[in-house]
């Protein structure tokens, strides 16, 4: 404060040097003035609790404490900043695991935000998904008839190729190397096209999922919450991670995941089959919940994660017992039986 309070002087310096007797009264009246002007306190002041809960206040934190949170605090005792305490090995490692989880939330919402806007662009009902599939449909199927055609012929030009190599063997005769290649090629072309009509099926049978799917999903966008979903930067995450594991049909265990963080009084804003994220904390005692699908190496793993908003309370809430409690409770889930 005192080395403030010499600059605020220190300004006027000039103002001495090029003044003369006839001003030299003004000028005492601008000091005197500009000394009332100067700020009772100045720099910052910091606060901080050791690890017996004891709360120290200085403009200056001991080496001792310097890995410690601590806040700045404004002239009126208001915390203006925060900085968080230094972390541990294990602590850096975790965070880099929150960061990454961040990362994949970001990719999955984008992908899903720009197929919702394509879908709900080209259909405007459930009605215009059936009419558009149907089409598709009729397409296919009009491909497997003119396959099965093709089939019937080219079957009975691989048994005619058959029998002719039959006769040459009922003699006792080698089978001439012209029939053989004709066998071959008739076998060959008579597989293509029964695989023709397999792969047609399947798309068949993929067209029709995918309308489910996009029936499903069109359904569920005119349900969800008009507020626009976002990944959290603007909060504080959790080091603590749930995370489940199951190896083939995860569906079960993802609807109870959904299920239990409504259970935990969770606002769900959006839903998609690898991602669900919720309301975005507001006040210090809020939980923003995430729980996102990840499929890798031919694994699946559920994760949750929560954010709390940035401020001292805020930063207690998503490391209390209650929260910690939660995580527990979450890693124990398994499916619906």
């Amino acid at each position: 404060m005192l080395l403030t309070n010499i600059l605020y002087l220190i300004s006027f310096n000039n103002l001495f040097q090029t003044a003369t007797m006839k001003n030299h009264h003004y000028l005492l009246l601008v000091i005197f003035f500009s000394v009332l002007s100067i700020p009772a306190s100045a720099g910052n002041l910091y606060k901080w609790v050791d690890e017996n809960g004891n709360a120290s206040y200085s403009d200056k934190v001991p080496p001792k404490d310097a890995r410690r949170e601590r806040e700045t605090l404004s002239e009126t005792g208001r915390t203006i900043a925060i900085k968080d305490a230094a972390k541990t090995g294990d602590e850096i490692q975790q965070f880099r695991k929150v960061q990454a989880l961040q990362e994949t939330k970001k990719q999955i919402l984008e992908n899903q935000l720009n197929h919702d806007t394509a879908l709900l662009k080209t259909f405007q009902t459930e009605t215009d998904i059936d009419a558009f599939t149907n089409s598709k449909l009729d397409m296919i199927d009009s491909h497997i008839a003119i396959a099965i055609g093709q089939s019937d012929n080219l079957r009975k030009q691989l048994i005619g190729q058959q029998k002719i190599a039959a006769n040459f063997e009922r003699r006792g005769k080698n089978i001439p190397k012209k029939t053989q290649t004709r066998i071959t090629s008739a076998q060959t072309n008579f597989d293509e096209n029964r695989n023709k009509i397999a792969d047609l099926g399947q798309q068949k049978a993929y067209l029709v999922a995918k309308s489910m799917k996009d029936k499903s999903r069109f359904n569920t966008l005119h349900s969800l919450s008009a507020q626009t979903p976002e990944i959290n930067d603007g909060t504080k995450p959790s080091l603590l991670l749930g995370e489940l594991k199951c190896d083939i049909n995860c569906e079960p265990l993802w609807e109870r995941t959904i299920n239990f963080i409504k259970t935990k009084g969770a606002h769900i804003i959006f839903t998609s089959e690898n991602l669900v994220l919720t309301k975005k904390p507001s006040l210090s005692k809020d939980r923003g919940i995430s729980l996102t699908k990840i499929h890798q190496e031919g694994k699946t793993k559920i994760m949750l994660d929560i954010r709390c908003i940035d401020s001292r309370i805020g930063k207690e809430t998503c490391r209390n017992k209650q929260t910690t409690a939660l995580v527990n409770e979450f890693n124990s889930l398994v499916p619906d039986q």
